[in-house]
């Protein structure tokens, strides 16, 4: 196959900035719910609460520098609490000072061995490390404190999964949603490990993520890669369509729906159209001009496919397939 489609669910979240003041499409709820936290900082300045609940806020949207001035106010207001501690931890790692964020765990971990907040958190950190001995200890520690800890359960999920057992990791997500049936990532895990078998069970927990939060766009890719595989293209159309209805603009929903009709429907110039959508936003995405190219070149525009597969090579000079693409059109 002469062309690209690209799912990962890691890949497919492109951020296009990091700062407060160029924050993406927001809903109203979200947007009021950053102002009235700012509104109420003006009015109790003091507050360290408010510092740490709009630092949580920036980090969830990837404001790493705004979050970080947040929870260091928060610290410097109240520095005994160990959950603006944690915070921070989260923020260094968020922000790659695995370093710094370890230290802060560590150390709320030692002073407070009965935090199980903490204990978690670690656990995260080791998993990160691939240090499962270590994240079974924790989290078993944990489930002595408190057998129905979904996290827990959750984090000892991710364990297996990584150690190739997936059938313990879905006995471990499954029930860390019997005990919090509203768990995001516990619902996606179980789905993409369903997926990945093409049983059809997965599609439950995909739409039940996309309830949970209709504006995390993991769960749509996860369910139209899946409606891919399986051959079910126009529920794979929707669901990508649902993701933009949710995302408006998001490159990487437009890039699978050109690749669906260029590949599958063979319908040319809507799949020009969505990959030309995907690079007005993203303008180094290569793959789509790759694809636009492609398309160009399948419906005979010869000249429009040879600008994109260089343009495809101007940003990646040993992109093969844009290469290949030019020797067939006679370019050198």
């Amino acid at each position: 196959m002469i062309l690209i489609f690209l799912f990962t669910v890691s890949a497919c979240l492109r951020k296009l900035t990091n700062e407060k003041e160029n924050l993406p499409s927001q809903t109203t709820d979200e947007v009021d719910y950053l102002k009235n936290l700012d509104l109420l900082i003006q009015e109790s300045p003091h507050d360290a609460s408010l510092y740490s609940q709009r630092a949580a806020y920036y980090l969830d949207n990837d404001f790493l520098l705004s979050a970080l001035h947040d929870t260091q106010k928060a610290l410097e207001i109240d520095s005994t609490n160990t959950d603006y501690w944690l915070l921070l931890g989260d923020v260094y790692f968020k922000m790659g000072k695995f370093s710094e964020s370890r230290s802060i765990i560590e150390k709320v971990v030692n002073q407070y061995p009965e935090n199980m907040v903490a204990k978690l958190k670690y656990a995260e950190f080791q998993l990160y490390l691939a240090d499962y001995p270590k994240v079974f200890n924790l989290v078993n520690e944990v489930l002595r404190q408190s057998p129905y800890n979904a996290k827990a359960y959750f984090l000892k999920g991710m364990a297996y999964l990584e150690l190739k057992d997936t059938t313990l990791a879905l006995s471990s997500f499954q029930t860390a949603v019997d005990i919090d049936p509203d768990y995001f990532h516990a619902h996606m895990q179980i789905g993409l490990i369903n997926s990945a078998k093409l049983q059809p069970l997965c599609v439950e927990h995909f739409k039940q993520a996309m309830r949970l939060n209709p504006l995390k766009p993991e769960s749509y890719y996860a369910l139209g890669y899946y409606y891919q595989n399986v051959g079910r293209i126009n529920e794979a159309i929707d669901t990508y369509k649902a993701l933009l209805y949710n995302i408006p603009g998001n490159p990487a929903a437009l890039f699978n729906l050109g690749y669906i009709y260029l590949l599958y429907k063979k319908e040319y110039p809507l799949a020009i159209q969505y990959f030309s959508e995907a690079v007005a936003v993203d303008s180094k995405y290569t793959e789509a001009y790759y694809n636009r190219g492609y398309a160009y070149e399948l419906s005979g525009n010869k000249q429009a496919a040879i600008r994109d597969y260089q343009n495809a090579l101007a940003l990646n000079s040993n992109f093969d397939l844009a290469l290949k693409g030019l020797k067939r059109l006679g370019m050198k």
